[in-house]
């Protein structure tokens, strides 16, 4: 019988285990590494978020206007919306609807990021609302709080959040329409016989300043005014008609097409 060979004892297994435990650990560092890269921008917004959502009152009730726990209220805030996707800077979304044009997704958000985390966030919130409908991007802006009462330009203070839109709207090769909107019962100086003028003095004040300030082809924008026949609550209380005073700023789906 032939003699059997004691078997070979393999000294380098642990290299085996080794390779392993190395591989492993460079796993954890790139994780440790890549979140330490992260866009604080975004996470700034998702903070923000959760932090308003874990701020709300009812559980499923997500309060963007700083109502929970207080009696401020958001100027836009409607019962009903009236149709389109709502998003209520800074924090997101509060009703679904068809997907936007992807390019206009893209204009809401940089706005967003422009106006909301440069110039804050919680107090732009209830200037401020970002909604898409059948017509493109409305960017619905509060009278109340850009316009003094009766009075036509903005207030100086403010005007670098028009800025800060103006020079994103401006970079876009979208048709773009201003409309104002004023209170059945909000005065008017002398020169405007009634809210018609004022609602479209409003909308054409924007559209110069932007004109003057930014490259906008003067084809480009267009002025509507409304005065006081398009409400967006028939509530005659003063919070509830603050929400009708307003300008909005509607970057249309429609291209403009250099004649």
């Amino acid at each position: 019988m032939k003699k059997k060979h004691p078997e070979h004892v393999n000294l380098e297994r642990w290299l085996v285990s080794y390779a392993d435990f190395i591989t492993l650990m460079f796993a954890f560092f790139v994780v440790l590494y890549a979140t330490s890269q992260a866009d604080m921008a975004k996470m700034k917004k998702f903070t923000i978020g959760v932090r308003n959502a874990f701020s709300a009152g009812p559980v499923g009730m997500i309060d963007l206007g700083g109502n929970a726990g207080g009696n401020t209220a958001n100027p836009f805030q409607n019962e009903q919306v009236p149709g389109g996707r709502v998003n209520n800077l800074p924090a997101g979304k509060t009703n679904t609807a068809a997907d936007p044009d992807p390019k206009l997704q893209e204009v809401k958000e940089l706005l967003e990021e422009t106006i909301s985390l440069d110039l804050g966030a919680t107090e732009l919130s209830e200037k401020l609302q970002l909604q898409f409908d059948s017509r493109g991007l409305v960017v619905r802006i509060a009278a109340k709080d850009f316009f003094d009462e009766g009075k036509v330009e903005v207030r100086q203070d403010l005007r670098p959040i028009f800025d800060r839109i103006g020079r994103v709207l401006s970079k876009t090769k979208r048709l773009i329409r201003l409309e104002g909107h004023t209170d059945i019962r909000e005065s008017h100086p002398s020169g405007f016989p009634s809210d018609w003028e004022l609602s479209s003095a409003r909308a054409a004040w924007v559209v110069k300043y932007w004109i003057n300030r930014f490259e906008f082809d003067p084809a480009r924008l267009g002025v509507a005014g409304f005065s006081h026949f398009r409400p967006l609550t028939e509530k005659e209380d003063p919070i509830n008609r603050a929400k009708n005073r307003r300008v909005e700023i509607i970057v249309l789906n429609s291209l403009y097409e250099v004649q």
